[in-house]
């Protein structure tokens, strides 16, 4: 039971940090996966699984991400840990943004009054002081009811294309390893937090995450490529689908909200640790800074920080991959 509990809770902790706004509108998915879909999205699956297990194994063996990465990466440990934080910064600044966004598009809120973002930036401040405990209990009970409202309105549509893209795309083994090291990266620090040395649990909860992904994957891009470009050159694809219904366009609203939510929680997490450590100030200048850099948008934001977070990412766990074999094969021969 105790290990049954574990690996719903922290499956759909990753789950959370994952699958955001940004994935289950359909964005995400049209920018990376292009054709040959029933390749690239098991092949994205895959590589969700093995970064599951590494962060988790990392967790349970060391504690935190933080004193993994002093043990894989020694004296460039700090240089890692900076590069995250300021990842993690812009993930919160684009949260924020999107959700303005978001509001804008679904309820012709002016996106320049920031009431939305406000209020889940203080969100993110509160349940991050929960702990790692907080964080889990939120997406536990969030996140099941985001899927669960994606799926049947995908299913009640019923109509997918898994053909060759019907809009213009770009595709390949290389953006879909820099999008999985670009949502995996960011996800390191909490997911590394979850982590276990129970080695049944580690491996459940990562095919779990990897086959949610996959299928995720590629139910939407099936969805939004049987509407064609259309809906691909919309800023949330799925709102385009969905929005014939009235009712249905309102609650996949609040599905994408939840997911920046969500988001924000989990990238905010690691960086309230640091702030608590540095001290008073920073516990209100990080915050203020991160709704200060979301005023420039969410297009900004992606544009100019998440393709050199998926360069980091996929960095990082090659090099951890291989840091992590080398201190096995090294251990393995001591002990011979």
């Amino acid at each position: 039971m105790k290990r049954l509990s574990y690996v719903a809770q922290t499956t759909f902790l990753l789950l959370g940090t994952v699958i955001g706004s940004g994935f289950l509108s359909g964005r995400e998915i049209v920018s990376f996966f292009g054709k040959n879909i029933f390749f690239y999205a098991p092949f994205a699956g895959v590589l969700f699984f093995f970064t599951t297990w590494l962060l988790l194994t990392l967790g349970g063996k060391y504690g935190s991400l933080e004193e993994g990465n002093r043990a894989l990466f020694g004296r460039a440990e700090k240089t890692v840990n900076a590069a995250l934080g300021v990842c993690l910064f812009s993930v919160v600044a684009a949260s924020l943004a999107m959700i303005d966004s978001m509001v804008n598009s679904l309820l012709g809120i002016d996106g320049r009054i920031p009431a939305a973002s406000l209020v889940t930036l203080v969100a993110a401040v509160f349940f991050a002081k929960k702990g790692i405990g907080g964080v889990k209990k939120l997406n536990a009970v969030l996140v099941p009811a985001m899927l669960a409202v994606t799926l049947a309105f995908l299913f009640a549509r019923g109509r997918f294309d898994f053909g060759a893209p019907l809009y213009p795309s770009r595709s390949g083994a290389g953006r879909v390893c820099f999008y999985v090291g670009f949502n995996m990266f960011l996800s390191a620090a909490v997911i590394a937090r979850a982590g276990s040395t129970d080695k049944k649990s580690v491996f459940w909860v990562s095919l779990l995450t990897a086959a949610v992904s996959f299928a995720l994957i590629l139910l939407i891009y099936g969805a939004v490529n049987y509407e064609g470009a259309n809906a691909a050159g919309e800023d949330l694809p799925l709102v385009y689908l969905f929005s014939k219904s009235p009712a249905q366009k309102i609650a996949f609203g609040i599905v994408l909200y939840l997911g920046a939510l969500t988001t924000a929680v989990c990238s905010w997490f690691p960086l309230a640790e640091t702030c608590k450590r540095l001290g008073g100030f920073w516990e209100i200048a990080f915050p203020a800074g991160a709704f200060a850099l979301s005023r420039f948008g969410v297009k900004f934001i992606v544009g100019r920080v998440y393709p050199a977070a998926g360069v980091l990412g996929a960095a990082y766990f090659a090099f951890a991959f291989a840091a992590e074999a080398y201190k096995k094969r090294k251990k393995g021969k001591i002990k011979e």
